[in-house]
């Protein structure tokens, strides 16, 4: 297999910690590179969690958010994505009682409109700007949903990025779309990356990336994708410019 110089972890700051001790205790050497940031967006004063019976968080930044703000669940039965969702609630002292773990916000609606009886109030807490799911599943499942915005995710300016720091057998792990267009606003280079799903991969492969797809949005996944790819002769080549797609929801690792 060819050297691996370093996987290039570019996600948010908060989100590539755990990923780090991971990697470095497999031996992987790891630019820790956040290209995106957290900025908050405040709750509105005196918002009542009381008269929601479920909350439903899809991904650690949201519980972050959500316990930033000031928020506490109190009564309210808490729902979420998995495991990597579930041990930040935990850090707060919370705890998951729907217990499913699933791969996107459609298959979570699937999951909850099968557990839990409607109707009932679902509140959604997460980013300021979300895809459809799983609000619009829950609602076509007869769930009254209500998202709060509790931060937006921003690109973090080019000129507060360091100059010339990639080597040839570097790869770049890509996460969302955001962080391919973070990335290519700063550098001319094009490294080999693993994109965690489809969706990223669509714009990797548009601004030139070579490309290699996980199997399942989660970091051992990503790995496998790596290591196959640096094992083989050739490299799955840049396709034409295609069009965009929306982003997916923050992954669970």
């Amino acid at each position: 297999m060819a050297a691996i110089s370093r996987i290039v972890l570019t996600r948010q700051q908060e989100s590539n910690q755990a990923w780090i001790k991971r990697l470095e205790a497999d031996g992987f050497r790891v630019l820790d590179l956040p290209l995106l940031y957290f900025e908050p967006v405040p709750a509105p004063d005196d918002f009542g969690i009381e008269k929601f019976d479920w909350i439903v968080f899809t991904s650690p930044q949201g519980v972050r958010s959500f316990a930033k703000s000031g928020l506490q669940p109190k009564s309210t039965r808490i729902a979420t994505l998995g495991a990597g969702t579930r041990t930040v609630l935990a850090e707060f002292g919370w705890s998951d009682d729907l217990g499913a773990d699933c791969l996107d916000g459609v298959e979570l609606a699937g999951v909850f409109a099968d557990q839990v009886k409607t109707p009932g109030q679902v509140l959604l807490p997460g980013p300021k700007f979300r895809m459809a799911d799983p609000r619009e599943s829950l609602e076509k499942s007869g769930f009254t949903v209500t998202e709060l915005p509790l931060y937006e995710t921003l690109p973090i300016a080019p000129s507060s990025l360091p100059v010339a720091i990639f080597s040839p057998d570097d790869v770049v792990f890509f996460c969302s779309p955001s962080t391919v267009r973070a990335f290519t606003a700063a550098w001319l280079e094009r490294p080999l990356c693993v994109a965690i799903g489809e969706t990223t991969a669509v714009a990797a492969r548009k601004f030139g990336f070579r490309t290699v797809v996980a199997a399942t949005p989660d970091l051992e996944a990503m790995v496998k994708a790596m290591v196959e790819a640096k094992s083989q002769v050739s490299i799955q080549a840049p396709s034409p410019d295609p069009l965009s797609e929306p982003e997916k929801p923050e992954t669970e690792s």
